[in-house]
C-alpha cells in the first residue's frame, strides 16, 4: 500500500558537520565513536557496527501503511549515521550555498491551483507553505520538514561535494552512484554522503538490531521521551489512525505538541541516535519499497521503483507509525508537514 497525500509543514537540527576538518587535511575532533577511517573527520556521526538481524515486525503489532513480515534475516555492513536528523539551520546553508528550490517551492503553486479547481472552497492565497515558511514555529535547531526525497539527495550531493567525496546520486534519475559515477544498485559501492537504506535505517533505530519497539530503545512510547501524538487527537492521515482518542496497548496517555522539538531534545537511544522515532519523517536510500522475503539478504537496498521509503514518524503521528519497524512509500516529489532526513555514509573499516 503506498499513500499519496501531500499535506503542508515541519521539523529541526542535525548532523554536526565538521566538513571544514576534511578540507583542512582531516584534522580536528571526530563525531565517530570507534575504528573511524584514517583521514576522515565528520563530527556528529556514529560509526554503526554491521551484523545481522531479523527485520521486521517482532511483536506481531501488524502493519501501519505497508508490509512489516514477515521478519527475515538481513546483514548490513557497517556505515556511518548523523546523531541528528538534517536541521533548519544546515539545510539553510546548503540553499545559501547552492540557490536550491525545494519540490514544495516549485510544485505547491500549481497544486494548490489543481485543488481549487477541483474545490470551489479552497482558495489559492499565493502563500505556499514550504521548508522555512509554514504553519508553526521552527528555530535553527528544529529538523526541516517539507522536504522530498528529490531535495534530500540534491543536499547529500552537496555535503559530498564539501568533503571532497564523490556524489553518491545522479540527482536527475535518482540512481546511485559508485566512486566513478557508474550506476549501481549495491550500495556497498557508494562512497558519497547518502541517505541511510531501509535496513541500516531499522537496524540503527533497534540498536544493531535488538528486538526492541521505538527508536530509542523503548517498548512503549512516551511524550517525555519522544515527540508525537500521544494523545491520539492530530489529523495526519486519518484513515490510518485509531477512531476518536484510542491509544495503542504500547502509547502511554501525553500531550501532542503540534509541531517539532530542537533536535537532541530527548535522551538518544544507545548508539547515541536522538529521534529515530518521532519529530520528523526519515527519508530512506529505498526506491520502491521491497516485499519482505524470507530468503537471507545482504545490504539490500530497492532500486527502480516508482516511489521512496520513508521511516520514524512524526510529530503528529501516532505510536504505531513511529515503531522502528513501520514503513510507508510515497510517490515522486512528495513531502509533507514532517518529511526531513538524516545523513548516513558507507563505512570501510578494518574490525
Amino acid at each position: 500500500m503506498k499513500t499519496r497525500w501531500h499535506s503542508f509543514v515541519q521539523w529541526r537540527w542535525v548532523v554536526v558537520l565538521a566538513v571544514a576538518a576534511a578540507a583542512a587535511g582531516g584534522q580536528g575532533s571526530s563525531g565517530v565513536q570507534a575504528g573511524q577511517p584514517a583521514g576522515s573527520t565528520y563530527d556528529g556521526f556514529v560509526l554503526v557496527r554491521g551484523g545481522s538481524f531479523q527485520m521486521g515486525d517482532l511483536w506481531g503489532d501488524g502493519p501501519w501503511a505497508m508490509q512489516e513480515a514477515p521478519a527475515g534475516e538481513v546483514e548490513v555492513g557497517d556505515f556511518l549515521l548523523a546523531k541528528h536528523e538534517v536541521t533548519v539551520a544546515q539545510f539553510g546553508r546548503f540553499v545559501e550555498a547552492t540557490g536550491h528550490k525545494t519540490v514544495a517551492e516549485v510544485d505547491g503553486p500549481a497544486i494548490a491551483k489543481e485543488r481549487a479547481k477541483r474545490d470551489p472552497a479552497a482558495q489559492d492565497t499565493g502563500r505556499y507553505p514550504f521548508w522555512r515558511d509554514h504553519r508553526f514555529k521552527q528555530g535553527p535547531d528544529h529538523p526541516v520538514v517539507l522536504i522530498a526525497w528529490e531535495d534530500a539527495i540534491v543536499y547529500c550531493n552537496w555535503l559530498s561535494r564539501q568533503n571532497g567525496l564523490p556524489p553518491a546520486y545522479d540527482a536527475n534519475t535518482g540512481q546511485l552512484l559508485t566512486a566513478d559515477g557508474q550506476p549501481t544498485t549495491q550500495v556497498r559501492l557508494v562512497k558519497g554522503f547518502r541517505l541511510p537504506t531501509e535496513a541500516e535505517w531499522e537496524f540503527a533505530a533497534r540498536e544493531r538490531g535488538r528486538k526492541v519497539r521505538f527508536g530509542n530503545g523503548q517498548d512503549v512510547a512516551r511524550s517525555t521521551e519522544m515527540n508525537f501524538d500521544a494523545a491520539g487527537t492530530g489529523q495526519t492521515i486519518p484513515g490510518l489512525r485509531l477512531p476518536k482518542d484510542n491509544l495503542y496497548p504500547y502509547n502511554e496517555k501525553g500531550i501532542d505538541r503540534d509541531g517539532t522539538t530542537p533536535v537532541g531534545s530527548f535522551r538518544p537511544n544507545a548508539l547515541g541516535l536522538y529521534d529515530m522515532s518521532g519529530n520528523a519523517w526519515e527519508w530512506c536510500c529505498d526506491t520502491g519499497g521491497g516485499e519482505y522475503l524470507t530468503d537471507r539478504q545482504v545490504n539490500p537496498c530497492s532500486q527502480g521503483g516508482d516511489g521512496h521509503m520513508i521511516r520514524g514518524g512524526m510529530h503528529d503521528t501516532d505510536a504505531k507509525a513511529c515503531r522502528a519497524s513501520a514503513r510507508i512509500g510515497w510517490r515522486q516529489r512528495a513531502w509533507c508537514a514532517g518529511s526531513g532526513f538524516r545523513v548516513g555514509l558507507t563505512a570501510a573499516v578494518e574490525r
